[in-house]
């Protein structure tokens, strides 16, 4: 990209309580912008969930409500805003404040992206926004290298839900193994994502469990957090990480939510789904977006008043496709 070579201070941000390939996507592209000699700074609303404290230079972040240096990263030349449908998903405060001199560069693969930048390079077909980062790389004529590769291969497998989701395709297998060669270890970053839970996470996800319900026909579940089960259990909203891929696990369970209270008396929504049922659409429906079979929402209602208008909006969709194949 042209403007990345023409200027020389950049910020970076991407989404309120930041996953794997926010972070890892991130961190490659700040690297990268490193290695090219320009003055870069991270800066999200949200730390860095524990879970991935362990990928390398995650110690660089800063939130915008610490010190760090508030004139650099709201007069940076450039703003980089990575795996966002829309410039608010960063957070209302830092939104607000960015104010790049020269661009604003867009880099997404959500079908929901309103191409709100100067620049963008939005392909909806990617699966994961690490596959852009690994294609500005190359682009570059620069080597990955193993920190980079960790960083891209995390956001990569928990986009894709360990290969999992529908978005797994060819190329990010062959990606995958570009960035294998490397030399990172699969087996250890697999663990340190997946299998390092913390004892207040798996407090919460018991008394969550104890929420779980089913539509009568059992094809739509779903399980609630409220803010008493934080306190109870001293975790965090980064500990829910996963608990809504274990409802859409189910047997029969084609929808899966996880509603989980956050600041404000609102709710966090999370969909997910493993049909051709598409959750893009309902988020939409809320204010929210994603993917076909990943999105989320934030609603300004009561927890049990949140739960049942989604419910009964999916409800009523999946009634609509029924009568329509009959």
């Amino acid at each position: 990209m042209k403007i990345v070579k023409e200027c020389e201070s950049f910020l970076i941000s991407s989404h309120i309580n930041p996953d794997g390939d926010a972070i890892g996507s991130q961190l490659a592209f700040y690297s990268l912008l490193l290695d090219l000699g320009k003055k870069v700074i991270l800066v999200n609303s949200d730390p860095v969930p524990p879970v991935y404290s362990f990928l390398p230079g995650a110690n660089v972040f800063c939130s915008a409500t610490d010190s760090c240096d508030e004139r650099f990263w709201k007069n940076a030349e450039v703003a980089v805003i990575l795996d966002c449908g829309n410039l608010d998903r960063i957070g209302e405060r830092l939104a607000s404040q960015i104010r790049p001199k020269s661009a604003l560069i867009n880099i997404d693969h959500h079908s929901s992206n309103n191409y709100f930048g100067t620049h963008n390079l939005v392909d909806v077909n990617a699966c994961a926004t690490a596959e852009l980062v690994f294609n500005l790389i190359k682009y570059n004529g620069m080597k990955i290298g193993q920190d980079r590769a960790t960083c891209l291969y995390t956001a990569i497998i928990t986009d894709t839900g360990c290969f999992k989701y529908m978005n797994t395709s060819a190329k990010a297998h062959r990606i995958v193994a570009q960035l294998i060669d490397e030399g990172i270890r699969p087996d250890r970053i697999a663990e340190l994502v997946y299998e390092v839970i913390p004892y207040r996470k798996a407090k919460l996800f018991g008394m969550a469990l104890e929420t779980l319900q089913l539509s009568c026909d059992a094809r739509v579940a779903w399980m609630s957090i409220t803010n008493e089960m934080y306190e109870r259990t001293g975790a965090g909203s980064a500990d829910t990480d996963g608990f809504v891929e274990y409802v859409r696990s189910l047997k029969d369970t084609e929808i899966a939510i996880l509603f989980r209270e956050i600041e404000n008396g609102n709710v966090k929504v999370s969909l997910r789904s493993k049909s051709d049922f598409n959750v893009d659409q309902i988020a939409a429906r809320f204010g929210g977006g994603g993917h076909q079979m990943a999105a989320g929402c934030v609603i300004s209602k009561p927890l049990n008043e949140a739960i049942g208008m989604v419910v009964e909006v999916i409800n009523r969709q999946m009634e609509r496709m029924n009568s329509s194949f009959n």
